[in-house]
């Protein structure tokens, strides 16, 4: 069986038989962002495809514990699209016409079945920043980075210095939600009092990073503009959440990330608009791949 997902006004789930999965596909409108998921719970393994604009989708498997991207080409790019209803990022690679997203499913519900379909096309490592929460791939590298900072942080007050290790960007991230997250207990100049020898300077370091020049000053002067004048440069760390995105537009590198996930004048509610359609087409190859 496979599961339809539809996650718009009606935000519903129906199981459909593989003979139902053309029309359920064809009649299910793009803007609802609908997703399709075949799994296997006996061997861990599954199959999303989750619809993106009027002709496209992106196809997810899910084998030896980690997620796999569907590929048509080798290119590197990230490219915003909308799953499941929420703006993500996924390789623009991935990206492909929906007719792959249905033979991939008639295929692993058929003859072929999982090996038979996982052997008859390309498919590429999830970025590494890719998390999977219950089965939901969360493609906000900002969230996703927004986490792992966290749980770096956790990491460092549990096994103190010798946690703090990672790409630079990461670190900075940690240092000032290991503050903000203090602040909003005890208050600034509390949170600030507990850090130890050395933290506070690289704390105000984190702070020119991501270019808060503003809280920086304030840092270096040890809180003493009070919580109010904290509460109003973070931002209930709305502040940290927009400098975390426009370095990472600049440096990716710097949080591991390969590439610029969001690109300047891109409109989320048609992020279609940043990619040319021609470019994706390609031959159509399934059948013959799942003859050898």
């Amino acid at each position: 069986m496979i599961e339809r997902r539809v996650y718009g006004t009606t935000n519903t789930r129906q199981l459909i038989e593989p003979g139902d999965l053309q029309r359920s596909m064809a009649s299910t409108p793009p803007q609802d962002d609908p997703s399709f998921s075949w799994r296997d719970e006996r061997r861990g393994v599954a199959v999303v495809v989750s619809v993106v604009g009027a002709s496209h989708c992106q196809v997810a498997l899910f084998d030896g514990g980690r997620w796999h991207d569907l590929v048509t080409s080798g290119s590197d790019e990230q490219v915003w699209v909308s799953l499941a209803g929420v703006p993500g990022v996924v390789p623009r690679a991935s990206v492909v016409p929906c007719r792959y997203g249905l033979d991939v499913l008639l295929a692993v519900t058929g003859a072929a079945g999982f090996d038979g379909m996982r052997a008859a096309y390309d498919w590429r490592p999830a970025p590494a920043w890719v998390d999977d929460r219950r089965g939901h791939l969360l493609r906000d590298v900002v969230e996703v980075l927004w986490d792992a900072a966290g749980e770096l942080w956790l990491r460092i007050v549990m096994d103190g210095p010798d946690a703090d290790r990672g790409p630079v960007g990461l670190r900075h991230l940690a240092r000032l939600q290991g503050l903000h997250h203090r602040a909003a207990g005890s208050g600034l100049e509390a949170a600030l009092a507990e850090f130890p020898p050395g933290w506070l300077d690289a704390v105000v370091r984190a702070a020119r990073y991501f270019d808060l020049q503003d809280l920086a000053a304030l840092l270096h002067d040890a809180g003493a503009g009070g919580d109010e004048a904290y509460d109003r440069l973070m931002e209930d760390a709305g502040a940290l959440r927009a400098a975390l995105q426009r370095r990472l537009d600049t440096a990716p590198g710097d949080f591991g990330v390969a590439d610029v996930p969001r690109q300047a004048g891109t409109d989320l509610l048609h992020p279609w608009a940043a990619l040319d359609h021609d470019d994706l087409d390609h031959d159509d190859l399934n059948a013959a791949r799942l003859a050898r």
